[in-house]
């Protein structure tokens, strides 16, 4: 009876082996059921899911600072805005006013070089005059020495015989002449003549003296300036 045991519980392991085979490589496994990605949290996810608004609401504290926020940052915004335009037009007006100032200047230039040249033509214009007035004012207070050797000359021939042999007339009109006669009557008509004479100033009788058919006369004396003048002439 003991030998006989074993027997049996061999054939019931086979049966249990025969219940359930082994499982192979090649058996196709069964398909997994893909899992819903989970939502991520979120206002919409909330709201969808639970109905419930989670996110708190702000207070009127809040609401007034969040609002005086927007302001700053618009009037923030609005002023860097009218900052930027201000400065173009600075930057503009600038630049113009330097271009202008540039053309201004130019002219300026022009302007200055036409007076230059203007104020060089009137002292050129001026100094011409200056020698003008001075040549004639020259010419105004000079006399011809010629014309007085021969008015001296006609004034003897008037005398009759009487002729100037030497003159001498100075810057002044002082004179001296010297000279011969035929006789003494000549020599003192012509001393007549020369006191009378409305051109002359004075005049003395120096010497006078007998000679070889002949009398020597020497004469000094000055003669009106006036006129002798080159502008009374």
């Amino acid at each position: 009876m003991n030998k006989q045991e074993p027997e049996i519980k061999t054939q019931e392991a086979k049966v249990v082996d025969q219940k359930v085979p082994a499982k192979t490589d090649t058996q196709a496994k069964a398909p997994v059921a893909p899992r819903e990605s989970a939502p991520k949290p979120g206002y919409e996810n909330i709201m969808a899911e639970a109905g419930v608004n989670l996110i708190p609401t702000l207070s009127k504290e809040e609401v007034v600072v969040a609002e005086k926020k927007k302001k700053l940052n618009v009037g923030s915004i609005t002023s860097l805005l009218i900052l930027v335009v201000v400065s173009i037009l600075i930057v503009g007006f600038n630049i113009v006013s330097r271009m202008a100032l540039n053309n201004e200047k130019d002219k300026l230039k022009i302007y200055e070089a036409k007076l230059t040249k203007m104020t060089q033509k009137m002292i050129s214009s001026n100094e011409i005059t200056e020698r003008v007035k001075l040549y004639d004012k020259v010419l105004g207070e000079a006399y011809s020495p010629k014309s007085v050797v021969d008015y001296l000359n006609t004034v003897a021939n008037k005398s009759g015989t009487s002729k100037i042999t030497k003159f001498s007339v100075g810057n002044d009109l002082s004179f001296a002449i010297e000279g011969n006669s035929s006789d003494m009557e000549n020599v003192s008509k012509f001393w007549y003549l020369l006191s009378n004479d409305p051109k002359m100033d004075t005049v003395t009788l120096q010497s006078v003296g007998n000679g070889n058919n002949y009398v020597r006369f020497t004469f000094k004396g000055k003669l009106i300036m006036k006129e002798f003048l080159s502008s009374t002439n």
